[in-house]
């Protein structure tokens, strides 16, 4: 018999490549998503229940959650958002994620929560293990944190099976292109219009960078390994990139795809409040405990990124 996901989120950016893993790994798939995020279900295969729903919307949820051997929590609200509404930030990604958890204890389902990297803040030593502290810089990150620590103290308290992943700096199609966008589809704009990427700051701040279906195959493992239950898990490439390599790298693979010459001129502006420094991933205990291991480089990664959004 088919093992039941409820993918929460599942239409948004990660989720969408995560319905689509779960299907090829033959699993029944219900995405619980209330289209506040992403693109919509434009990116959602034909053959899943999708059920229009908030997660603080409790005995809906509660409902859609009784069918599902296994729930992966994905419904976030993003980073930006913390800037402009802090409240809905807070009441999603932290009132949001205890109610998810609480409903998993009571119905005896396992939890895959996914939190983020940006709990750990700019990085205090690395490369950053699990046992990083938490020192988050915004108010996304700082719900992302407590989250986790609902999720945890319910595993100790009344017997939660559950998994905590934590991606770093996931990238691929399907990223959002309009005001919180990520630096890669932001520099895709610029370049396709014959301007110089604007990156924010320096550009000598390194992030994790990860394709995403390295990402999606580590949070699918966390369901696959039975020993993985009650730990949290860094998800990430295991390497760190700074901005400037980032702009540079696709200035010169979409000059190389299009074969047309684009400027390698970069814009620098005032460095974003809450802006991470250093983000590097010490993936050994995902590697350890999961058998989690990325198979796409960065470079790959960028190419395949660029093919598909030169195709949209």
């Amino acid at each position: 018999m088919s093992r039941v996901a409820l993918v929460t989120g599942g239409a948004g950016f990660i989720g969408s490549h995560l319905v689509k893993k779960l299907l090829h790994e033959n699993y029944k798939v219900i995405v619980y998503d209330d289209l506040s995020n992403g693109s919509g279900k434009k990116n959602l295969p034909k053959k899943i229940n999708f059920i229009k729903g908030s997660i603080l919307n409790e005995a809906k949820f509660a409902k859609s959650c009784s069918k599902a051997d296994v729930v992966f929590n994905l419904a976030v609200k993003p980073l930006p958002m913390s800037f402009d509404n802090p409240e809905e930030v807070v009441k999603v990604n932290g009132l949001g994620t205890l109610i998810v958890a609480k409903t998993c204890t009571q119905l005896k389902k396992k939890l895959i929560h996914v939190s983020s990297s940006e709990s750990y803040g700019t990085a205090q030593n690395v490369p950053m293990n699990e046992s990083h502290t938490f020192f988050p810089t915004t108010v996304y990150a700082a719900s992302k944190a407590a989250s986790e620590y609902y999720v945890q103290s319910l595993h100790e308290s009344d017997g939660l099976k559950m998994v905590i992943v934590r991606p770093f700096n996931c990238y691929g199609p399907y990223m959002r292109d309009d005001v919180y966008a990520a630096a890669i589809p932001n520099f895709y704009h610029r370049i396709t219009k014959r301007k110089p990427p604007i990156i924010f700051g320096n550009g000598k701040q390194t992030r994790d960078l990860t394709y995403v279906e390295d990402t999606v195959n580590g949070i699918f493992l966390a369901d696959k390994r039975t020993k993985a239950i009650g730990k949290a898990l860094n998800i990430g490439q295991g390497k760190e990139t700074s901005i400037n390599q980032v702009a540079k790298m696709m200035i010169k693979q979409y000059s190389g795809i299009t074969e047309t010459s684009v400027s390698s001129k970069i814009l620098y502006k005032k460095e974003r409040k809450g802006d991470v420094r250093r983000h590097f991933a010490d993936i050994s205990y995902a590697k350890k405990i999961l058998g989690y291991k990325p198979q796409i480089s960065l470079e790959e990664g960028v190419n395949k990124y660029l093919q598909w959004a030169l195709n949209e």
